[in-house]
């Protein structure tokens, strides 16, 4: 027990404690009502977490700012807006993750929602039936005509578009086609045809909450009927047979998923009927989080927040997950990140292998981990320390941010790296104490609803797969001093 704890601390170590075992794992609740149910993303926190962790932060501290420095899908946000908390603040470096959030962060109107279902959907089926015929043309183009395997890397795979070009000048065509590399091998003829076209009637819409709204369907049913496995958030391309096989109807699928974020956004509207908070989305690098002015030094009163489990290269892929949308929504990261590169720019993507440093994030308990993970493979080692002097980075910049008194409740998954479990809960009380930062509780809960595959492959060897973790650690902390 640490003995420099409150009256304030006592009282919320007591009403932790006095929950059930399973209280926090929900696993009846409904994880996707209101806009929560509006596009996937990997090992997202599930809303009843920070729903009550903000409930019960708000009986025992004044809360009127907070900040999740690993936005995701803005999770935390949207329950921040619900417990009409006045300033909201989200950072994420992925721009899909910042369109997302900024998306179902964003009220639409009645009147708006009347442009979407009359309008735009008016404009897309009369787009449908203007190019329906050229759509069967290029798919009977690319399989009789060329004779091209669709299920091929070579051929119609890797060497779309000069297909685009050539079908183009045999038939007069002056549709503008896609160009990202390889996409071919993830989308078949008419899938492609089918998806510039909603593309490019979203992008009559000139208004510009309305347009990020259909850009996040769009983005939605990219995943849907691309040849990518559903469930799996890396780029594994489903089996030829089931690409033959595959007759989904794109258009339909938009305008099913479509509807039902039509829903979610009504339900979310008439829950914020008496909110006014103010949301700041803001795209950046949590481990340079301490230079982002628009978030004001000392002024946060809580932070709720899920980071990582490790570098997405070996763990949760969202660079992976984004690449499809990102290359088709057109949405650029920075000059010095490439969308296939986005992993390696996320914590612990690139390896630092001065050994000698390990002392100088002071968790002995990293130390002794990455001691016996190095006696089996060197090169792991460096990736886990990697990741962890860059959650350090984040730690002493979100500190930074915050108000002497307020708390942080870190959402944490313990990870096994070469048969060594990493106690990332301890590990980040051990790191946090040098930045102002007094330990104050931890507890548990069962995963019931995360979005996560039930196997990995931790080792990075082909076929050898293990489960991935079936429990959570929150762990609370509070700033004591600067």
């Amino acid at each position: 027990m640490n003995n420099s704890l409150t009256e304030q601390d006592k009282d919320l170590i007591s009403e932790f404690s006095s929950l059930s075992d399973n209280y926090w794992d929900f696993k009846n609740e409904d994880t996707r009502c209101y806009t929560h149910g509006i596009h996937g993303y990997p090992a997202v926190m599930v809303a009843p977490i920070s729903r009550n962790l903000i409930r019960i932060a708000k009986k025992h501290q004044e809360v009127n700012s907070i900040l999740d420095p690993f936005m995701g899908s803005g999770s935390v946000l949207i329950e921040s807006q619900v417990a009409n908390i006045n300033n909201i603040y989200g950072v994420d470096l992925n721009p899909l993750a910042k369109l997302l959030s900024k998306v179902r962060t964003t009220k639409l109107s009645e009147k708006q929602l009347y442009q979407i279902e009359n309008n735009f959907i008016k404009k897309l089926n009369n787009e449908f039936d203007k190019y329906n015929d050229k759509i069967n043309n290029f798919d009977h183009f690319i399989v009789d005509e060329k004779k091209l395997d669709i299920t091929e890397k070579k051929g119609w795979g890797y060497e779309t578009e000069l297909y685009f070009q050539e079908y183009k000048q045999k038939y007069c065509d002056d549709f503008i086609f896609p160009t990202f590399k390889n996409i071919g091998f993830w989308f078949t003829p008419k899938t492609i045809y089918s998806l510039q076209i909603i593309k490019n009637v979203i992008k009559m819409f000139k208004q510009k909450d309305i347009r990020d709204f259909l850009l996040i369907t769009f983005s939605e049913t990219i995943r849907k009927v691309s040849n990518t496995k559903n469930g799996e958030f890396k780029l594994v391309r489903i089996s030829k047979e089931q690409i033959l096989k595959n007759t989904t109807n794109t258009k339909n699928e938009f305008l099913t998923i479509l509807e039902k974020n039509i829903s979610k956004m009504r339900e979310f509207v008439k829950i914020l009927e008496s909110s006014n908070s103010n949301v700041k989305i803001i795209s950046g690098d949590t481990r340079n989080i301490k230079s982002i002015k628009s978030i004001p030094d000392n002024s946060i009163d809580l932070v709720i927040t899920s980071p990582p489990y490790g570098d997405s290269q070996t763990t949760v892929a969202y660079g992976q997950y984004s690449r499809l949308s990102l290359q088709w929504l057109d949405l650029e990261i920075s000059d010095d990140i490439d969308i296939k590169t986005l992993d390696k720019s996320l914590l612990g993507g690139i390896p630092y292998k001065d050994k000698t440093q390990w002392s100088f994030l002071e968790s002995k308990t990293l130390v002794n981990s990455l001691t016996k993970i190095a006696n089996v493979d060197p090169f792991r080692a460096d990736d886990v320390f990697s990741f962890y002097i860059d959650l350090d980075k984040c730690i002493y910049g979100i500190t930074k941010k915050m108000k002497i008194g307020g708390y942080q409740y870190w959402v944490v998954g313990n990870r096994t790296v070469k048969g060594e479990n990493l106690r990332t809960d301890k590990i980040i009380t051990e790191m946090a104490e040098k930045y102002g930062l007094n330990y104050i509780y931890t507890f548990g809960r069962n995963i019931i609803n995360k979005s996560m595959p039930s196997l990995n492959s931790p080792t990075n060897e082909t076929g050898k797969r293990v489960a991935t973790m079936t429990k959570e650690i929150i762990v609370v902390l509070k700033k004591v001093e600067n």
